[in-house]
């Protein structure tokens, strides 16, 4: 009777099972033989290469460590989007970039914080494409308000530059008093406080100016026979809504209206104008 295997467990291992692991066996032996017959022919000289160039990184490890790769790719395409006023070179002098520089030299946020100090950029967004190219999307400034004075019409950005736009695109503008230029910087933050919250109301004033008696904002909006005032500082979006709620809700009542004060947050007082109400 044929002696039956067992495994480690003790369980007992059929015929057919066994013969299956002795052909596994017997193929494993072939492969290590053809491996070993291998190593003598070709494979020692391959762990012979590898120990060499092993020893000399080691020995190199220094300079090994201070490659970088990207000093082997140049600056070749830059592309620039967005761009109306500025002109491309005027952007790459700024940029403190060229064609032809290591890529390893150009930082992102270095280029856009130096565009950024352009009076008439107000926002970029710089990225480094492989393998050799630069990409910088920027935003001008736009239009804010204007001054006449003079005759003469000027122009402000949202950064408080000037910008050289036509005489119809400062007419159609918001106009700062100007007796009120000292305040330019107070009346930009407003506006583009508003501008952001609520671009329509935006678009409705009619002029701007600075009281020094009350120490606020005075706007005058096309089309309303009433000034607002708004507070020095601290404006938000509660602000411009409160002003859309009273006109609507409050119309009629507001055709007698001098002054419309919004100076406190949350509240507004009506200034009346008595002959306006008596004249009809």
């Amino acid at each position: 009777m044929a002696k039956r295997s067992t495994t480690i467990f003790g369980r007992r291992i059929g015929f057919n099972e066994q013969k299956l692991k002795e052909e596994r066996i017997q193929k494993l032996k072939a492969r290590i033989k053809s491996l070993c017959q291998w190593y003598k022919k070709i494979g020692w000289l391959i762990t012979v290469l590898i120990l060499l160039i092993g020893g000399v990184a080691w020995k190199q490890r220094f300079y090994i460590q201070q490659f970088n790769p990207l000093e082997l790719r140049y600056l070749q395409v830059i592309e620039i989007n967005g761009n109306q006023m500025l002109l491309w070179e005027d952007i790459i002098q700024n940029a403190h970039v060229e064609p032809g520089m290591l890529m390893s030299e150009i930082n992102e946020d270095s280029v856009s914080f130096a565009l950024l100090q352009l009076p008439l950029v107000s926002s970029v967004k710089v990225e480094k494409k492989f393998p050799s190219s630069l990409y910088i999307n920027l935003e001008e400034a736009k239009p804010l308000f204007t001054v006449l004075k003079d005759g003469k019409a000027t122009i402000y950005s949202e950064k408080g530059s000037m910008l050289p736009y036509s005489y119809a695109t400062a007419m159609r503008l918001p106009v700062l008093d100007n007796e009120s230029t000292h305040k330019i910087e107070t009346v930009m933050k407003f506006l583009n406080v508003m501008k952001k919250e609520d671009f329509e109301m935006y678009e409705k004033v009619s002029q701007v100016a600075w009281s020094e008696v009350n120490n606020c904002i005075e706007v005058y909006f096309r089309n309303i026979s009433f000034k607002t005032m708004f507070a020095s500082s601290d404006w938000t979006k509660d602000d411009f809504v409160l002003y859309q709620s009273i006109l609507i809700e409050f119309r009629e009542k507001l055709i007698c209206a001098k002054e419309l004060d919004m100076r406190f947050h949350g509240f507004a007082y009506v200034r009346h104008n008595e002959k306006r109400c008596v004249n009809g």
